[in-house]
């Protein structure tokens, strides 16, 4: 095992990761700009080429010239185009109005063409869909052959079926427009579009990579696997967005039922788990981070299921898919924001990358609202620079495992002696804070308020009987207690010693309490205190109880201002069996610590420190 730690070593070195962000980062640059540089309309240059000259009109508004480059809305109503097509030799020179026996070839975005030609019935191109009805719900490249004669006008209806997304849909078709070629064209058309599928397919099995470290991790019970988890499957479904919205995707995957459903359920799968990561970074506002979480899975559940039950298409769902999403990721966002500015530098970079896959998802969703873009083009760049840098941290938790998987027998076998060795040290502790001379003088006490203040006696008998049920209690109790279940037992020990030492000062202050702590840990602490600090002072003293949390522990300190002592000479755990008890105790139970700090003639400082991992 010490062998392939050494074989894996070379992933701890800040050069290796710094080497593998920058390869990463320029393989997923490079390969979705190649991969975008070629997913335009426009099909490689063919023998000749075609284009559509006329006038086009909305609904039964005024006609207008088709001009090159002018946008014509698509989500406006059906659209008329009239004129006819016009052909360019390859060095575009002009040859005429094109009728020739090659079919001309359509992009279509969503939409449905309907061509009148002469006197002729007019011919509808409407991809058959049953599950999600009968009009056009995909993206795909069709043909149609034209046969009159050259003067006689062409009229193309679109129908454009849906309200929104596909604003661009008319001049995607109008610049595509071209002949086709039988397999030369397909073999073009997917050309256009290779570079992006493989980004998309690389990503695929990078996400193997990923969902394979996350089982090994969960089989070890590393605590990071779920993280490493959502990860690989937010990188699944990024590269199955990726595949089916490349550029001839209707000819590398044929079914446009298929390839609309899996371009739909990719996108919303990827912002469900990205947000599921959100939820995990989150501490103050997991509740409602995991209440979007929970929003956002029955909203693409029924988004879902109602296309198929109902004549909604699956495309127009979306719209209600995006609404919501965005109301979540202003939440999410909100979240981040607030984790933001309460946690510790060395992790603001994780909160900063998620909080940048919900901004260019919003750009993105608005880009494809007013038209300027479609097919997450932001998004996707963002993805593919913070997935490079998550390969490396993933690849820094490899080595991490494999230490984890090496201590863990070793561990499990020191467990079994240091339970052991709790159960005789949870006796020795209990029986050492019940001294005989504690219990004689608390009798003592009794016996004389029994006389002198009857009432304020039974209140001692009350606190001296809560004290020695928590101290017997905790004898069978093999498990860490909550601080504000350890505070009352502090609480009942104080008052008792406060009816023999009325000048003796105590202080709490609580600032977290939510936490677990091995049973009679600071009572001792503070017994210590009044035994070896204050009562050798003239009168009076202070103890001061605190808690409190960091980013990464729970503190509990105890200082007294009595005589202190030298802690080179005097702290020595050989001797003082309840202190060692305690150490002992606070490592194996929540793996804590026990720091001492004292100054003759100043005081003295009892640090516990507890991790929070520990309390997971």
């Amino acid at each position: 095992m010490s062998d392939i730690k050494d074989k894996f070593s070379i992933l701890k070195k800040p050069y290796f990761q710094a080497v593998s962000i920058l390869l990463l980062f320029a393989l997923a640059i490079g390969l979705l700009w190649f991969g975008n540089s070629t997913s335009s309309q426009a099909i490689p240059a063919l023998v000749a080429q075609v284009y559509f000259d006329g006038e086009y009109r909305i609904e039964d508004g005024e006609w207008h010239d088709i001009v090159e480059g002018e946008h014509i809305s698509s989500t406006k109503g059906d659209v008329t185009l009239r004129g006819n097509f016009h052909m360019l030799a390859p060095d575009g020179e002009y040859i005429g109005i094109y009728r020739g026996d090659l079919p001309i070839a359509f992009y279509t975005n969503h939409i449905n063409l309907t061509f009148y030609e002469g006197s002729g019935s007019p011919v509808s191109i409407e991809m058959e869909n049953r599950l999600y009805g009968s009009s056009a719900c995909g993206v795909s490249w069709t043909a149609h052959s034209f046969f009159s004669e050259s003067d006689q006008t062409i009229e193309i209806v679109v129908h454009n079926p849906h309200a929104y997304g596909n604003e661009n849909a008319i001049d995607e078709m109008l610049s595509g427009i071209t002949l086709w070629t039988g397999i030369d064209f397909e073999k073009n058309v997917l050309l256009a579009g290779e570079g992006q599928r493989n980004t998309g397919i690389i990503l695929m099995l990078l996400s193997i990579v990923f969902l394979g470290i996350a089982l090994f991790s969960s089989l070890i019970h590393v605590k990071s696997s779920r993280i490493i988890w959502l990860i690989g499957l937010v990188v699944l479904f990024a590269g199955l967005y990726v595949v089916y919205s490349a550029h001839g995707i209707s000819f590398w995957s044929e079914s446009i039922i298929t390839n609309t459903t899996v371009l739909g359920l990719s996108m919303m799968l990827y912002m469900l788990f990205v947000s599921m990561i959100t939820a995990c970074f989150v501490k103050s506002t997991r509740f409602y981070a995991n209440a979007m979480v929970l929003v956002l899975l029955l909203v693409d559940a029924v988004l879902f299921i109602l296309p198929i039950i109902t004549d909604l298409f699956f495309y127009d769902s979306w719209i209600w898919w995006v609404l919501v999403q965005a109301v979540a990721n202003t939440v999410l966002s909100a979240c981040l924001i607030k984790e933001f500015s309460e946690k510790k530098t060395s992790v603001k970079w994780i909160y900063l990358g998620v909080l940048s896959s919900f901004v260019s998802f919003g750009i993105d969703a608005l880009a494809t609202g007013l038209g300027a873009w479609e097919g997450g083009i932001v998004s996707q760049h963002v993805f593919m620079i913070l997935i490079a840098v998550a390969t490396v941290m993933i690849l820094k938790l490899i080595p991490h495992n494999i230490n984890v998987a090496t201590k863990a027998k070793e561990l499990e076998m020191e467990k079994i002696v240091l339970n052991a060795e709790l159960a005789e040290s949870r006796i020795s502790t209990m029986m050492s804070q019940i001294r005989p001379h504690f219990v004689y003088n608390t009798l003592g006490s009794i016996e004389q308020l029994c006389k002198l203040d009857p009432q304020k006696a039974g209140e001692l008998v009350h606190s001296f009987a809560k004290y020695l049920r928590g101290n017997f209690g905790e004898l069978d109790n093999p498990k860490p207690i909550l601080m504000s279940q350890e505070m009352e037992h502090v609480h009942h020990y104080v008052s008792i010693e406060n009816v023999r030492f009325p000048d003796m000062t105590f202080t709490f202050q609580m600032n977290s309490s939510d936490f677990h702590i091995p049973a009679l840990t600071v009572q001792p602490i503070v017994e210590n205190a009044i035994k070896h600090g204050l009562m050798k002072l003239p009168s009076g003293g202070t103890i001061n109880v605190i808690s409190y949390e960091t980013d990464t522990h729970y503190c509990i300190s105890v200082v007294d201002d009595g005589v202190g002592f030298d802690t080179e000479s005097h702290v020595d755990d050989r001797k003082h069996l309840g202190l060692r008890n305690i150490r002992e105790r606070l490592k194996v139970m929540v793996s804590g610590t026990l720091e001492i700090e004292s100054a003759i003639g100043v005081g003295t400082r009892v640090l516990i420190k507890i991790p929070k991992e520990a309390q997971k």
